[in-house]
């Protein structure tokens, strides 16, 4: 009867373990639902803000626009924000010679990647979302100019 006891103990605390195992780790779970999710149709609560922010500049130190790194806090999630100041007319023409602008939200841990390509007669884009519970990331931004000079450039990470 002692061992039945023993044994029953023991498939318990397993059980227990278990569970508890599940509930810490169901907010990274829930987060990663979200993965590639677009920001603007994603309703989580929480809080919307910028975490980071960079000036984005051409060879010349003229600024170009502005790289931001975005976190909610209800999701958990982030994702990258490019505002340009002003709207490309002619970038993905072949003759134009000029990339249109794009932005990356990279993953730390796993280089999970998502981006948003600036297009012509528009000023910004915004990335998918990478779940960011547990983990960091940070926004990159990739602009070119006829000049054939193509700038990267990336925030901290949060």
């Amino acid at each position: 009867m002692r061992s039945l006891l023993q044994r029953t103990a023991q498939i318990g605390t397993a059980l227990l373990l278990a569970a508890g195992g599940l509930m810490v780790t169901g907010g990274s779970a829930q987060a990663a639902q979200y993965d590639g999710a677009d920001p603007a149709s994603t309703y989580c609560g929480g809080t919307t803000s910028t975490v980071k922010s960079v000036g984005v500049y051409d060879y010349h130190s003229n600024r170009l626009g502005t790289l931001d790194l975005r976190y909610n806090s209800g999701c958990r999630t982030a994702w990258a924000r490019l505002t340009i100041t002003y709207s490309y007319s002619d970038c993905g023409n072949a003759s134009a010679g000029i990339a249109c602008a794009q932005a990356r939200i990279v993953r730390d841990n796993d280089g999970r990647t998502y981006s948003c390509t600036v297009r012509p007669g528009n000023s910004s884009c915004y990335t998918p979302m990478v779940n960011d519970a547990g983990y960091t990331s940070h926004a990159e931004v990739t602009t070119d100019t006829a000049g054939g000079y193509r700038s990267d450039i990336r925030t901290p990470s949060y």
